[in-house]
């Protein structure tokens, strides 16, 4: 049985659920900048890698992505939004792919958070998110904490990958 703290919340995965994602990053300079190449240049092997990966159902593809950060309105504003058929499934890719690297050398690009800066939810299989409602559920975790509108890697049960990870691949 996990161990979990009894003050912490947790959201167990329910019956016919994916776990949706939106995360997002400001980056130090804009995406055209060389100061972002080692990003930028490896976003499409990286998205390549998420879709080819166990459990992965979906992710904003460049044209929706486009519209989006139309809605966002900052251009240093990047993020990700992604549906995966468990959390496990979500944290192997996040932390057992080259992906792991990015992570790691994050705090290159990206300013540090000020705020949380992924929300995650469960959502009934075959429904794709939308930008405006994944916002929301950011905005609501920002100013409520946690609950089953959205929640972190934190709210979910069992030690998190990123707790144990070693070094990254290659």
């Amino acid at each position: 049985m996990p161990d979990v703290q009894p003050d912490r919340l947790a959201f167990p995965q329910p019956d016919g659920h994916h776990l949706a994602q939106l995360n997002f990053a400001t980056a130090i300079a804009d995406l055209d900048n060389p100061l972002m190449a080692g990003f930028v240049d490896a976003l499409a092997a990286v998205n390549g890698i998420a879709e080819r990966s166990p459990g992965f159902v979906w992710r904003i593809r460049d044209s929706q992505a486009a519209a989006a950060q139309a809605i966002i309105g900052d251009p240093r504003e990047t993020f990700t939004m992604s549906v995966w058929e468990t959390a496990a499934d979500l944290e192997f890719f996040a932390w057992n792919t080259v992906h792991r690297r990015f992570m790691k050398n994050r705090h290159g690009w990206f300013l540090p958070p000020a705020t949380p800066f992924l929300v995650m939810w469960w959502i009934e299989i075959g429904t794709i998110p939308t930008i405006e409602d994944a916002l929301a559920r950011l905005a609501r975790l920002r100013e409520e904490g946690p609950s089953e509108a959205g929640f972190g890697w934190d709210n979910l049960d069992g030690t998190r990958a990123w707790q144990t990870a070693g070094p990254p691949p290659g």
